[in-house]
């Protein structure tokens, strides 16, 4: 009998992680949602039910908290764990200056505090699963400094930094390592100001979030480091690498922070 591969989500109770869940659900995976909306995760397991996937409270910035919830996950699982996703993330809009330093250090913790805490609770169990992957959210902040979102765009710029490095690092024991950099998801952390002025078409159209959680299965049947949505984002990364000015002078007037 084929063993079922499980997969362990972080930020599942809504928006691309949700997606994420009934997708594999579906592939018939077995599934964790793990999130710190209790009220989003009871919404979820009403809609998705008790076969084959199990809902827990999870803050990713505690590491005891994130080891106890792979321990109950591998005891489900015969210890194995075929795709971590590092989904959980937030971001708040504003002047750098002006934002409180305390909301700061909020998204610095969650946005990759929290990866590398999953990442090395989960390392044991990536190690003892074949052909594992370590997925994790970037984001198109990533690719450049967007204004306004300065210290989202920096942890997701960290998170590119560590898969890259970490697709080599693991590669000696044969899991794989990668990210998805996601342009404009319709997600609530899409706020109306920005949704109300987004392109019907091109790079900056609102997206499913069903295309990420399609991007989740690819991406565990291939080897890319990095998985681009839209794939046109790929072109971005060269023109910031290319002229980070010039790059910068037509995303503010194209781009999903664009009043045009």
């Amino acid at each position: 009998m084929k063993e079922q591969k499980a997969i362990f989500i972080t930020g599942a109770a809504g928006g691309m992680g949700k997606s994420t869940a009934k997708l594999f659900l579906e592939k018939g995976w077995f599934v964790g949602c793990y999130d710190i909306d209790k009220n989003n995760l009871i919404n979820l397991e009403n809609e998705l039910g008790n076969e084959g996937i199990i809902y827990e409270l999870l803050d990713v910035t505690n590491k005891v908290h994130f080891e106890e919830c792979l321990k109950k996950f591998s005891a489900q699982t015969n210890s194995k764990l075929d795709i971590l996703f590092n989904n959980a993330g937030i971001t708040e809009g504003g002047f750098f200056d002006e934002l409180p330093y305390e909301n700061h250090i909020k998204i610095i913790n969650i946005n990759i505090i929290g990866v590398i805490n999953g990442i090395y609770s989960a390392a044991t169990l990536l190690k003892n699963t074949k052909n594992s992957l370590c997925i994790s959210t970037s984001s198109c902040s990533g690719i450049m400094g967007m204004e306004m979102i300065a210290t989202y765009s920096a942890t997701k710029h960290a998170v590119k930094g560590l898969t890259e490095a970490l697709s080599a690092e693991f590669s000696r024991f044969g899991t794989r390592v990668s990210d998805i950099v996601p342009g404009v998801i319709d997600t609530p952390m899409i706020g109306k100001e920005i949704r109300d002025n987004l392109p019907k078409s091109g790079v900056w159209r609102l997206i499913s979030s069903d295309e990420i959680a399609k991007t989740v299965w690819e991406s565990y049947q291939n080897d890319r480091i990095h998985w681009y949505v839209p794939r046109e984002l790929e072109e971005l990364e060269k023109e910031v690498a290319s002229d980070p000015i010039e790059a910068r002078n037509k995303l503010n007037n194209s781009g999903p922070l664009s009043t045009n």
